[in-house]
């Protein structure tokens, strides 16, 4: 099960979606262009003028989609370093043997590793692509094995992780 996405690949479609947007626009407005200059005989220089304002407004809009999406990424970026350089700073378990455990219960008990061994469960559902019936039947197994505990925390449930069941 994929849960996390790739920040090049979403990138690349940002680009490549936000270059086919400005295509469509410069084809909208170069068509609306030319009826306006055929239905009222424009000359061939107004026609050429309103094309060329068409093309420079799409310009000046992709440039500053991209200088957005551009600064986005780097937000992101420097975000992700952040809490890896966070995570590089907590106890390592590398003696916890994950594979007895199917896909969707290593992402929630990585989840819970990497948030102190505890979180709500709405929080499991918010950062994973698994419905919330699908996080509530893994939590159930994993409480059964002893792995975890939940707890009743205003409208919602408190996950927390029993890491000496673990080892």
């Amino acid at each position: 099960m994929d849960v996390n996405y790739n920040q090049s690949s979403v990138g690349k479609a940002s680009s490549q979606s936000a270059i086919m947007l400005s295509m469509l626009m410069l084809i909208l407005l170069t068509g609306r262009a030319l009826y306006v200059a055929i239905s009222t005989d424009a000359s061939l220089k107004g026609i050429f003028i309103l094309i060329m304002y068409s093309a420079i407004l799409i310009f000046v809009g992709f440039i500053a989609g991209a200088n957005v999406s551009r600064m986005r990424t780097i937000n992101q970026q420097s975000s992700t370093s952040i809490s890896q350089t966070q995570t590089l700073s907590k106890p390592v378990l590398s003696d916890i043997d994950l594979t007895r455990f199917n896909t969707s219960e290593q992402f929630i008990i990585k989840f819970l590793l990497d948030n102190d061994s505890q979180c709500r469960q709405s929080d499991l559902v918010k950062c994973s692509n698994m419905t919330n019936s699908k996080i509530s039947r893994s939590l159930a197994k994993l409480e059964s094995r002893g792995v975890l505990s939940r707890v009743r925390d205003g409208m919602g449930k408190r996950v927390n992780l029993h890491k000496s069941k673990l080892e």
